[in-house]
Parts: C-alpha cells; sequence; structure tokens
C-alpha cells in the first residue's frame, strides 16, 4: 500500500477501504485529497471561532499556491501529484475554497461539503449529484456525530439510482454507499474487522446492506 492510503487509514479507515475499489493508479491522488478533506474538517470543527479556522485552512491554500513543503508530510505527497502532473493546482485550491465558504454561509454543513467535495471528485456529469449525496451521507456520522436522513427520498440509495456508480472509476463512491446503506441499517460497528470482508460480498453481490434505515 501507498503511504497516501495508510495515511488515510490512519484518519479514517472506512475511506480507506473504499479506495481499495478503485484503480491502483488513482489510489494515491484520491486518498491525499480525502486526507487534505479530513484536515479542512478538523480545522473548522476544532477552531473555538471562525477566525482561527480561516487562519488554518489559509495556511493550507498558501503551501499549496507557494509550493512550500512545510515539513507536513501531506503538503509534500499533494505537491509531488502536482509536480508530476496527476493533480492540478486549481482543483486542489477548489476543493479548499470548499470549506472556506462555509465560514460565511450559515447554510454550508459538514454535510454539504462533503456532497460538494464527492460531487467534485466523481469527475463525471451523468453521476456528480449521486455522488455528492453518498458523500454527504456516509461523512455526517463521521463529522456532525449523526446519521440525518432528512435530505433523502425513498429511492435515494437504491440499487438502481446507484448503479451509474459501477464503472472502474467510480466504484469507490459506490462502495461508499453501501458502507453508507449498512450504516443507516443499524449493523455498522467502528471496530469491525470484518469491515473489508463485508466489502467485498457487496461487490460479488451478496447480502448488500438495505437501502431503507431501520426504523
Amino acid at each position: 500500500m501507498t503511504d497516501s492510503w495508510q495515511a488515510l487509514r490512519e484518519i479514517d479507515r472506512d475511506l480507506a477501504l473504499c479506495l481499495l475499489f478503485c484503480p491502483a493508479d488513482r489510489r494515491a491522488v484520491l486518498a491525499d485529497r480525502l486526507s487534505l478533506a479530513l484536515e479542512a474538517e478538523s480545522a473548522l470543527r476544532i477552531a473555538s471561532e471562525p477566525m482561527l479556522a480561516a487562519i488554518r485552512l489559509q495556511w493550507w491554500v498558501d503551501a499549496i499556491e507557494s509550493h512550500r513543503h512545510e515539513n507536513v508530510p501531506l503538503i509534500g505527497r499533494l505537491l509531488t501529484h502536482l509536480e508530476a502532473g496527476h493533480l492540478r493546482q486549481d482543483e486542489v485550491l477548489a476543493q479548499l475554497a470548499i470549506w472556506q465558504d462555509r465560514l460565511s454561509d450559515d447554510t454550508c454543513t459538514p454535510a454539504t461539503c462533503w456532497r460538494d467535495l464527492f460531487a467534485m471528485l466523481a469527475d463525471s456529469g451523468d453521476m456528480k449529484a449521486t455522488a455528492g449525496l453518498v458523500g454527504a451521507v456516509l461523512l455526517d456520522k463521521a463529522t456532525a456525530g449523526h446519521l440525518d436522513h432528512s435530505y433523502l427520498d425513498d429511492s435515494y440509495l437504491d440499487d438502481g439510482h446507484l448503479a451509474g456508480l459501477r464503472t472502474r472509476h467510480l466504484y469507490w463512491i459506490w462502495m461508499a454507499a453501501q458502507v453508507a446503506r449498512h450504516r443507516m441499517a443499524g449493523k455498522y460497528r467502528e471496530d469491525d474487522a470484518l469491515l473489508v470482508w463485508r466489502m467485498l460480498g457487496w461487490r460479488l453481490g451478496i447480502t448488500r446492506p438495505s437501502p431503507s434505515p431501520s426504523p
């Protein structure tokens, strides 16, 4: 496994396991972009006031724009992706802007930030909206401490709605949707050592989680 994937796994095991279902040549870039998003979320959650959060976020922007490694491993890996042409600077800055905008928009929540990020990472016009909603549901529990079903309709996570994600580049988002369904069914445990095996079963069509929340 790459340093990027291992670093993400230390922060968010579920996201890292989902990336096992994306092409190996894209895994490092996606892992580091997801790690950056988790850092941005942490900056907003931990800061005692908006100005401190803004300073934390601007530090990441400045480091990317000036190409300063700052002895921060994530910055170093992101700059390596930029130098290799595997990632564009405007993509990274647009990603950070999602969290910066939240500081001035009271209607923006952790779920909406992750929705916009997953739509950005999907990079596919037809499935951007679906990918975004998967991100909102999956990360809502991790960042806000609860799972809010208020923005879902009855058909949202059913197999038909998610079918377009079952492509080589988007399969990791399809798997993220299965993890979200697993959580909504009330059977999820953060210490579940068998989660990766459950994922393999879902991938093969064996007893996928229900798309409907448990009563």
